[in-house]
């Protein structure tokens, strides 16, 4: 673990903590997903403590100028690496509005001033985690200054710097892309083309240049989706599925949807592609707003089988985001059953009985019982086996904990195959 979690305290003003945490959380994972949240956080709460410093805490003094504040003179890196260091790992929150000068000295500072500074930190003998974390925060501004510059300078070190310098790189490239898609691919395929991404794995998979190609597809979906295609149809399937799964997360543009599920249709295999395009449309769904999701359908123009899959996946991520707040309802059921029937009503029962069978599983979850009662009300309403059915057997563990009352729904399964499947799997012994 690179640094120990932030111990933000409550007086900390929210704006500030998230900065904060935002920085370390994203280092100590090192987790790209993560690194792309925080860092887009750690910005965006720069920016709002920069416009209006005086927010988040109304009684509060201003502080001292220190040197690391005043652009004029030299950055004291020890100094700043001993407060960081300070505020990282222990209970006491330091100069919090230090980090936050910090940061608004760096992006004020232009490119060769911040380059100057990576050479100044590189040079002096800092421990590895210290000087990782320093490096993490000047390659930010850096980036969104000169997206070019970081990927030209610093491409040679790709696989012995931190990984955090790794997600930066491939975050330029992304930068890069979206002023000049052109210049960026053609100098990717320069390194690919000298061996600079090539893999020291077994499997000959290089996860780096996958990171890469994922920001820079990401963009020339939106603007030259013909060769977002290219380079999609240059790679093995299993990396092209991996990249259209991870594509836009967590949302599509609007207009980049189409554009999306074409390239799915031309680059995943057919078993795939409908899976493909409803973990988009789960993404797409939120809090109860069905209406993203039968939008994106209707926008791609799904067939069949693609709507079905995208309705079942989505309307398993509404309850999914519920029950990690309370217990579903009888009202939240309903309203995802209605949806359900009017896109796929096919999928009403089968959706219905496996969304039960997770709220078993899940934090806030049912009893059996409650579970079962509320399958029997719809199985009643329906004269539908898929509910009963899809429960039992997505619950196979809760029901033969509860066995009785499992053989009791089993019963009601008019389908003779599927009721004595059910009752067979019951007879295993409980769990």
């Amino acid at each position: 673990m690179m640094f120990q979690e932030l111990k933000a305290s409550l007086f900390i003003p929210p704006v500030v903590a998230l900065a904060i945490a935002g920085t370390w959380l994203a280092i100590q994972h090192q987790a790209i997903t993560t690194l792309e949240q925080q860092s887009a956080a750690l910005h965006k709460a720069i920016a709002a403590r920069s416009s209006d410093a005086s927010a988040e805490s109304p009684n509060a003094k201003p502080a001292a100028p220190t040197k690391a504040a005043n652009a004029k003179d030299p950055i004291d890196w020890k100094k700043i690496a001993a407060q960081l260091t300070e505020i990282s790992q222990t209970e006491s929150t330091g100069d919090i509005r230090m980090i936050v000068r910090f940061q608004q000295r760096l992006q004020a500072m232009s490119e060769q001033e911040l380059v100057a500074a990576l050479d100044e930190i590189a040079a002096l003998d800092f421990p590895t985690d210290t000087r990782d974390m320093l490096e993490y925060l000047i390659l930010g501004p850096l980036v969104e200054k000169d997206p070019e510059l970081v990927l030209t300078k610093y491409i040679a070190h790709l696989h012995d710097f931190a990984s955090s310098l790794t997600w930066h790189l491939s975050h330029a490239m992304q930068k890069w892309a979206e002023k000049d898609p052109a210049a960026a691919s053609a100098w990717f395929d320069q390194q690919i083309a000298a061996g600079k991404f090539d893999s020291k794995a077994l499997n000959g998979r290089s996860e780096t240049r996958i990171r890469f190609e994922n920001n820079l597809i990401n963009v020339l979906l939106g603007t030259d989706p013909d060769a977002a295609g290219r380079r999609l149809a240059a790679m093995p399937e299993g990396v092209r599925l991996g990249i259209l799964s991870q594509i836009s997360s967590p949302i599509l543009k609007d207009e980049e949807q189409l554009a999306f599920a074409t390239l799915v249709r031309e680059q995943v295999s057919k078993e795939k592609q409908a899976q493909t395009l409803a973990e988009q449309a789960s993404r797409l769904v939120g809090k109860k707003d069905y209406a993203k999701a039968t939008e994106f359908l209707d926008r791609i123009q799904a067939t069949p089988a693609e709507r079905t899959a995208s309705v079942e996946q989505a309307a398993e991520s509404i309850i999914q985001t519920i029950t990690q707040r309370s217990k579903i309802t009888r009202g939240d059921l309903d309203s995802m059953r209605e949806w359900v029937t009017a896109q796929a009503p096919e999928s009403t029962g089968r959706t219905t009985g496996s969304v039960l069978a997770y709220s078993l599983r899940v934090r806030h979850k049912l009893e059996f019982s409650e579970a079962a009662e509320l399958a029997v009300q719809y199985y009643d309403a329906s004269n539908n086996d898929d509910v009963l059915y899809s429960f039992l057997s997505n619950a196979w563990w809760d029901a033969r904990r509860n066995k009785e009352q499992a053989r009791i729904l089993a019963g009601k399964i008019s389908d003779a195959k599927r009721r004595e499947e059910i009752l067979q799997n019951l007879q295993y012994p409980t769990p």
